[in-house]
């Protein structure tokens, strides 16, 4: 009898988990590109899971990281597409986190570089004060790389030099060629879109784990994040072809672990220092 018992209390508290799961999402993309662009970035994979698993996307707009992380939480975010350095501050003041996929470039890899640039006629002398682009605080490829890129490449302490954070890297490239800044911090595939408009690549960070959606545990059952990942992991090559976007390319498992190589040992100020 008591057994019996024991496997009634398991089937109904395996019915409440179900019911309990979500089945609308809140989504943040990144809070770097206009709202339409976002909505494109993603709108083949939201169409998926709706169809596939029956859950609907709330796309969440947010204005910069910050308020991402601060979705996560206060429990107002259940997914978020987000790159190294967000997910490492994240889950230092908030563990209940997982990164589901990451996705592919054409190339079928995950990583990306970080690089500097400038306009190709601008001169460079890394003994006179410059001024430098950035795109936000929590930003990879912001004041994180840009200043280990001017230090190894140039012997440039970022700290002595006037930057301003743009809110995004075709802020920080546009700042460059409209002749504000000198240096601006960008991702590698971002900055070569800006080659014929004369801005050149003059450092380059080594390849970083790359962005990925990751999954807010707080919100979001064991069993229901792990469905979302394995119907995203196994979307058929015929699928993706009908895929816009950089996530026609594929996906691939991630976790924790992989950001591990990315080692952050400097305070990052929350604001420029040019008034």
């Amino acid at each position: 009898m008591f057994k019996a018992y024991i496997l009634i209390f398991s089937i109904i508290m395996s019915q409440v988990v179900v019911a309990n799961d979500k089945t609308s999402i809140n989504f943040a993309p990144l809070p770097t590109k206009k709202t339409v662009k976002n909505a494109e970035d993603f709108l083949s994979m939201a169409t998926y899971l709706k169809n596939k698993l029956s859950l609907d996307f709330n796309f969440i707009y947010k204005q910069d990281y910050q308020d991402i992380l601060d979705g996560f939480e206060n429990k107002t975010i259940d997914i978020a597409y987000l790159g190294p350095l967000p997910l490492i501050s994240l889950v230092k003041k908030y563990q209940h986190i997982e990164p589901i996929v990451t996705f592919k470039n054409n190339s079928g890899s995950s990583k990306y570089r970080c690089v500097l640039a400038k306009f190709k006629k601008d001169d460079f002398n890394n003994n006179k004060p410059i001024k430098v682009a950035l795109t936000q605080p929590l930003s990879t490829c912001g004041y994180l790389m840009t200043s280990q890129l001017l230090k190894d490449n140039f012997n440039v302490d970022l700290k002595q030099q006037q930057y301003h954070y743009t809110m995004s890297h075709t802020n920080a490239l546009l700042a460059v060629l409209q002749g504000d800044y000198l240096i601006a911090g960008a991702k590698k595939n971002i900055a070569e879109k800006f080659k014929s408009l004369g801005i050149e690549i003059i450092a380059q960070s080594k390849e970083l784990p790359g962005f990925s959606l990751v999954a807010n545990k707080k919100t979001l059952s064991p069993k229901q994040i792990q469905t979302i990942q394995q119907s995203l992991l196994s979307v058929s090559p015929d699928t993706l072809k009908l895929w816009s976007g950089f996530t026609s390319n594929g996906m691939k498992r991630v976790s924790l672990k992989d950001y591990d190589v990315l080692n952050i040992n400097i305070v990052i100020p929350q604001s420029g220092n040019i008034k």
